[in-house]
């Protein structure tokens, strides 16, 4: 054995080919959560294998080119173990596996580490990691140097990328691979790791399509508006308004996205003490109701989220992609907001989570919202057992929004409540609706029955909703929707009606829109709603409304989503013509009116202070205690005239939302207040 390791090393390539296998092997095994699924991966599907071997071996051979052989060897297999660990770990939290785009959204994740981990579990791998540090040090420090094989890395790289890109047209030719990964979970299944990893890496964005060229756009862009007075021309001649949006009858319109919502009753094997979702059931009997195909599994809810908001579709992108985190951190996107915003809605948007999460702060503004309510920006929130925010916390914060302008307004709010990670054991609180299977273990039970109970407050929160609503007496359309499917496996293996990348839909109107049942892409809910409305405006609405029927619907949707994004935005003239907004964190603004030191106490008053208001003594925060929505305090701070005094919002990952204006702090009579200059 020792003989063969030396002639191993002698042979420096064949070291390389023999390690890309063996990390491959082993990367199989941990993807698929089972050695026996990862043998068979290179037994029944050797083409997509050996695609996965030559992507590592490409990396590894980079080690040739080095003195330091041993330590790159190390390095890079290191680098693709820790992924591949990381996407076993990730898939045990959610069925969507890693991808590049993951790294993206290390910070906020960081946030909420402790509701999926343990304390001890965080030690570990904290510790884990150190070990691997101290272990690439030591072997750079202590591993012997080798000369550089420049000629023959050089060759060896060559050729393997030849063989490499070679293998991968031609089976992409063959139909046998893809680039486009409609469903990322079944294409690491059927593709591999190795290969699909690194196709997130390299493939973002959208790529220009063929027959793309300004001209075509224009033309395009022609016959949509020729399509859309067509349309108008004939709801003139059939009595409907053209424009109902100008009337004083024209709706509010509100989207609730729920987080990992399905009708338990979908499932197969499955018995409830009582209905888990009563409004539910009842609103899909009397109301306008469908499947909706989503774009993600267990989690992404973000990418449903771009797609239902901007009528745009996923498939296009690279895989894995988050827009909120490439191309929507600088561009503005037509949107539903925008177009309603055209009309002279009050746009609004409400999530109960924290407002960093996917860079939402930054990405609003570029879809046309006028304000964002976030978790930051709430007072009087609930939590569940695993801390998430309760959601009939929303049914609050939409009034509000509706409240806060005279004219009619869009609410989009994002629910967060029935998020995992789902507990694997009794918490001890009462469940009020008992569940039993006879397909599933009485330990698998346990997260399932969590969930469903989640959902039971998440359908109460509905209800709650609705008779706010009713309450209000003004017109709306309410439209709600899950995300995505739980990362649960019961829900995965038991769905018996639709399929894992449909959730439902519901729309619940007092305005007596008709019954009409039919299933839709996500990309096409906002421009079915809007079509109930008569609202034409906005490209992507107009097109979504005119052209579903056509034979090249997809492939001029692609184009029209390139230009809009990454073109020429012929379809615009040149230029969207959609400005980022300036967008004001919570519906009501946070204010500073007074501050006064008294003894060692340092009081701050004002209005809409929420527990995450921090006192700021020249941009610097400090140790504040929440005392009321108009009061805050800080103690044992050192405070000299001219300081700055603000207040401002700040989550647990520590980024300021929103700061008010200043006040200059002068020392004076105890108990005699500051006062914010008029």
């Amino acid at each position: 054995m020792k003989k063969f390791w030396k002639w191993l090393w002698d042979r420096p390539g064949l070291m390389c080919i023999a390690l890309a296998v063996a990390l491959n092997t082993a990367m199989e095994m941990l993807s698929r959560r089972s050695v026996w699924e990862g043998v068979q991966f290179l037994a029944l599907h050797p083409v997509h294998f050996l695609c996965n071997i030559l992507v590592v071996l490409l990396t590894l051979l980079l080690a040739l080119l080095v003195k330091r052989r041993v330590f790159m060897l190390s390095l890079v297999s290191t680098i693709w173990l820790g992924l591949a660990i990381a996407n076993f770990i990730l898939l045990g939290y959610r069925t969507t596996p890693l991808a590049a785009i993951d790294f993206y959204i290390l910070k906020p994740v960081f946030s909420i580490l402790k509701i999926y981990l343990t304390p001890v579990q965080m030690i570990l791998i904290v510790l884990a990691f150190a070990a691997v540090i101290t272990g690439i040090v030591f072997i750079f420090i202590k591993a012997p140097k080798h000369q550089a094989l420049y000629r023959g890395a050089l060759v060896s790289i060559a050729m393997t990328s030849l063989a490499t890109f070679g293998l991968i047209h031609f089976s992409i030719q063959a139909d046998a691979t893809s680039t486009s990964f409609a469903n990322l979970a079944n294409a690491y299944r059927n593709y591999g790791f190795a290969y699909c990893f690194a196709t997130s890496l390299l493939d973002t964005g959208i790529s220009k399509p063929e027959d793309y060229s300004a001209e075509a756009m224009v033309s395009l862009a022609e016959d949509i508006e020729r399509e859309s007075e067509e349309e108008v021309s004939s709801s003139d001649q059939q009595g409907s308004p053209a424009d109902p949006a100008q009337s004083q009858q024209a709706p509010n319109v509100i989207m609730v996205q729920l987080e990992s919502f399905i009708d338990p009753n979908r499932l197969e094997g499955f018995t409830y003490s009582e209905n888990p979702v009563p409004v539910f059931t009842e609103l899909k009997e009397n109301y306008t109701r469908g499947y909706l195909s989503v774009p993600a599994i267990g989690a992404g809810t973000a990418n449903t989220e771009f797609e239902v908001l901007t009528g745009m579709s996923l498939d296009y992108f690279g895989p894995g992609e988050y827009p909120y985190k490439t191309i929507l951190q600088q561009s503005t996107c037509e949107s539903i907001a925008y177009n309603l915003k055209e009309l002279g809605f009050g746009t609004h948007v409400i999530h109960n989570n924290t407002g960093t999460f996917y860079d939402r702060h930054l990405v609003f503004p570029h879809l046309g919202f006028d304000s964002f309510t976030s978790l930051e920006y709430m007072n009087h929130v609930d939590k569940n057992p695993l801390g998430w925010a309760k959601d009939i916390i929303l049914t609050t914060e939409i009034i509000k929004s509706l409240l806060s302008t005279d004219q009619r307004d869009f609410v989009y709010a994002i629910s967060v409540q029935p998020h995992g990670k789902y507990p694997s054991s009794p918490l001890g609180d009462e469940h009020p609706i008992t569940v039993s299977s006879d397909v599933i273990s009485e330990q698998d039970l346990v997260p399932f029955s969590y969930y469903v109970n989640q959902l039971y407050e998440e359908d109460a929160f509905l209800r709650s909703l609705i008779e706010s609503l009713e309450s209000c007496g003004e017109p709306t359309v309410l439209i709600l929707y899950g995300d995505h499917l739980p990362s649960i496996s019961a829900a995965e293996e038991y769905m018996a009606q639709g399929d894992l990348l449909q959730t439902e839909y519901v729309i619940w109107d007092n305005i007596g829109l008709e019954k009409q049942d039919r299933d839709l892409e996500a990309y096409q809910l906002s421009a079915s709603i809007l079509k109930k409305l008569g609202i034409r405006n906005g490209f992507l609405n107009s097109y979504h409304q005119s052209f579903e029927e056509s034979p090249r619907y997809q492939e001029y949707l692609e184009m029209l989503e390139y230009d809009m994004l990454y073109g020429e935005q012929a379809v615009y003239g040149g230029t969207s013509g959609y400005e980022p907004t300036d967008m004001q964190m919570g519906v009501v603004p946070i204010t500073l009116s007074q501050c006064y030191l008294l003894g060692d106490t340092f009081y701050v008053l004002g209005d809409c202070f929420t527990p995450y208001s921090r006192i700021c003594i020249n941009g610097y925060p400090v140790n504040t205690e929440f005392i009321s929505v108009n009061a805050i305090k800080g103690t044992d701070l050192s405070l000299k005239d001219g300081d700055q005094i603000t207040v401002s919002q700040i989550g647990e990952d520590g980024i300021p939302l929103s700061e008010t204006e200043s006040i200059a702090f002068t020392h004076s009579a105890p108990g005699r207040k500051t006062e914010l200059a008029s």
